[in-house]
């Protein structure tokens, strides 16, 4: 690594049997703020024989792609760069040719990774992408091996690395193109003992979430939402994209127009290792990891710790680099706070709150770009920002609050929100903008709210204020009535 003190900027390279990952960044308040990533097809591991040996072939492929990446950052000023192998060259017996080559291209020392290591960067890689539970399980199926992981919130417990991956596996399988129950039934049964191998605490079941991360699972995520409309994983639909892949009966017939045409020939590798993993360990259902190991690399690259709470850190993050003027952000979190505590149990909103802060503290940042409709610029910052933590309901429902918290509102987005969700954010919408109305010229409000009244399709506000004392504020919440008519809330109001 090249570590100087004054560089902000990073390039993780992730050399992996199968792909080449370029990933370049920066580090933005605390956050990493990714400028540009690709990845090659390098198919390393197709070069590796029965005695370890890694061909010429695989080796140029490998170079070149190197040569390629390196046109990337190559007139970037001293950036921290750190470059990362995995599998194959962890078990070539030749990779010092390799590895000499590739210094010739790239001055930077290659880190060849052991299995444990590679499971823990990966693990550390999910950790900054998104939010862990209590208790974790993650399987990450690379090219030439398959890590398994448990973790606690942000701190991996157990690591193992197994002898199975999809490059590896198609190579012993599925080389011919056939896909048939029997080289299915042979690839699983070869998996089967490999996760046998796993020590006790693998097979507890004690999860609170089972995730899966990197090119395989991602590939038969997009082949589930095909044949069923979302991305979930379980075993009864593993078993039938199996047999849906015997029926097409070679790789070159796979209809999946999800997946790209690239990672098809290595889908039945990559299920056969999944359905055994399914079949070993209890585990009723697995969701796609947003991270991976060359996320993982390039935190510990930028020196950025993991986060207990990853939206808040993306949150503070944006706050900043947005210039939101905090205080007045605070006041009005506290005001929808006040509001949300008041309302929370009958409109059933309990699991909002966060989202409701989050929500308050970046109402303005629309204003960095436009004061003129700030709320329609922070919206579409919020829906088409990265946001380390938030899925994409939760950004969708963010950007939705923010961009109405004010003026006429637009629902045009509400649909894309699933069933359940569209109630809670017309309710969540109601909150924040009578937070932002009560907190209106940036001064602290002389209005304290004496008493809250929800019912199922209303709200009763009262002010401990006289009404002719406040007479411009009287004619905003009048407005605000029509506005809430659209939400199906009837708001109504008195002043002492």
């Amino acid at each position: 690594m090249t570590l100087t003190e004054s560089s902000k900027h990073f390039v993780a390279v992730d050399m992996g049997s199968n792909s080449f990952h370029l990933v370049i960044a920066r580090e933005q308040d605390g956050s990493i703020q990714i400028l540009h990533k690709e990845k090659q097809l390098v198919q390393l591991a197709d070069g590796l024989n029965d005695d370890n040996q890694l061909n010429d072939e695989a080796m140029q492929r490998g170079l070149a792609c190197l040569r390629d990446f390196k046109q990337r950052f190559s007139d970037m000023p001293l950036p921290r760069v750190r470059l990362v192998a995995t599998h194959t060259l962890r078990v070539a017996k030749n990779r010092e040719k390799f590895i000499k080559a590739a210094y010739e291209i790239l001055p930077y020392p290659i880190e060849v990774v052991s299995g444990h290591e590679e499971a823990r960067l990966i693990y550390n890689g999910i950790v900054h992408s998104q939010v862990l539970a209590a208790k974790n399980l993650v399987i990450d199926i690379g090219g030439g091996s398959t890590e398994v992981v448990l973790g606690s919130r942000t701190q991996s417990t157990h690591l193992s690395s197994l002898r199975c991956g999809c490059v590896s596996y198609n190579q012993r399988f599925f080389a011919d193109g056939k896909l048939t129950a029997s080289a299915f039934k042979q690839a699983m049964t070869a998996a089967d003992k490999q996760f046998a191998s796993l020590s006790k605490e693998y097979f507890s079941g004690e999860w609170d979430l089972t995730l899966g991360s990197s090119g395989s699972v991602k590939a038969i995520c997009e082949a589930m939402l095909q044949f069923h409309g979302d991305e979930l994983i379980t075993l009864p639909r593993l078993k039938q994209l199996r047999q849906q892949l015997i029926n097409w009966g070679h790789i070159d017939n796979i209809a999946l127009d999800n997946v790209e045409k690239k990672r098809t020939h290595l889908l039945a590798a990559g299920l056969a290792i999944l359905t055994s993993f399914f079949r070993r360990l209890p585990i009723t259902e697995l969701h796609f990891a947003t991270g991976a190991l060359r996320e993982g690399v390039l935190y510990e690259l930028a020196g950025i710790e993991a986060y207990s709470d990853i939206r808040q850190r993306t949150v503070d993050s944006m706050a900043q680099l947005y210039h939101v003027d905090r205080p007045h952000a605070e006041k009005v979190r506290a005001t929808a706070m006040t509001l949300f505590n008041a309302v929370a149990e009958n409109w059933q909103l309990q699991h909002w709150k966060r989202t409701l802060e989050y929500a308050a503290t970046l109402h303005e940042i629309g204003i960095h770009i436009n004061s003129r409709a700030h709320h329609k610029h922070g919206a579409y910052v919020i829906a088409n920002s990265d946001m380390p933590g938030f899925g994409e309901q939760q950004q969708l429902m963010l950007s939705l609050l923010i961009g109405n918290q004010r003026k006429k509102l637009d629902f045009e987005r509400l649909e894309e929100l699933d069933a359940p969700l569209q109630l809670a954010a017309q309710r969540l919408i109601c909150l924040l903008r009578l937070a932002v109305l009560l907190n209106l010229g940036r001064i602290s409000s002389r209005l304290a709210i004496a008493n809250i009244v929800p019912q199922a399709q209303s709200l009763k506000l009262c002010f401990s204020e006289p009404r002719h004392r406040v007479s411009l504020f009287v004619k905003d919440l009048q407005r605000e009535q029509k506005q809430m008519d659209s939400l199906s809330i009837a708001l109504s109001f008195s002043f002492i």
